[in-house]
């Protein structure tokens, strides 16, 4: 069921003027977002990444323990399917759906006409960067448990790991605002899901075939941060800055085109 923003999403001026409140835009967002599938698919999806890196550790466990190499020797594989395809494919889906659901109830209109398109967009941003979070943050805890809990690693050595969440958060946050930057022209879900998917597929094929051109490319930004293919800078600030701020860039340009379908819908 759509959902429009309520009126207290607005506060009221001593002197009887609509002043927008970001902070109960964003709270609406939260509310309104059915997204329970979301998030069990990504538990479930960033498993499968996590079990092929540790049937890959099992694998060549000897090999590994003889050069004392743990946690990176799951990483690189767990993350790979995950930042490729899952992450990216959901993500998108999670926010063209909502996007899709805006134009069903034509709030977009009704926000341009009470003048609160502004306070909209910075609510959804901030419920991007929130959901962007906690994306990262579940393949994050997986990985740790399953090396705490399954292999016996050391917290002490998660550091580099911990920081790569850093970027990746960045690059999920650019892909989600991009998507909402293309639903806000194409309005519908599957309109806006094919294109997404094409720019997924050919972030895959980018990555693979020429990883040092991936880096500016949207759709590669979550491989390009999590140094999937590039275990050698896993712990490389100068790496993690590079993605990071490709990733904002990328949401700067995206919020923008956001911004502009947004204020055309009357």
């Amino acid at each position: 069921m759509n959902r429009q923003y309520p009126a207290n999403a607005i506060t009221i001026t001593p002197m009887h003027r609509h002043k927008p409140s970001i902070a109960a835009a964003f709270k609406w967002e939260i509310r309104k977002v059915g997204n329970l599938w979301y998030w069990l698919a990504t538990m479930l999806f960033d498993a499968v990444g996590i079990f092929n890196g540790w049937d890959q550790y099992q694998s060549y466990k000897p090999d590994f323990q003889a050069q004392g190499v743990t946690w990176a020797a799951v990483w690189g594989q767990a993350i790979l399917l995950p930042s490729m395809v899952f992450m990216p494919v959901l993500v998108a889906a999670f926010a063209a759906q909502v996007e899709a659901n805006e134009h069903k109830g034509r709030n977009w209109q009704r926000l341009n006409a009470s003048g609160m398109v502004g306070t909209a967009l910075a609510g959804k941003v901030m419920h991007g960067l929130l959901a962007s979070l906690l994306t990262v943050a579940i393949f994050e805890s997986e990985f740790i448990l399953v090396g705490v809990l399954v292999g016996g690693f050391s917290p002490v050595e998660l550091g580099p790991y911990l920081l790569r969440g850093v970027p990746m958060t960045l690059a999920v946050w650019a892909i989600m605002t991009l998507t909402q930057a293309i639903a806000a022209r194409s309005e519908s879900f599957a309109s806006t899901m094919s294109i997404m998917f094409l720019l997924t597929l050919a972030g895959c094929a980018l990555s693979l075939a020429a990883p040092s051109l991936a880096l500016p490319y949207p759709l590669a930004l979550i491989t390009t941060a999590s140094a999937a293919r590039d275990m050698g800078n896993i712990t490389s600030t100068a790496s993690m800055v590079a993605s990071s701020m490709a990733a904002i860039l990328w949401v700067l340009i995206s919020l923008l085109i956001f911004r502009h379908q947004a204020r055309r819908a009357i």
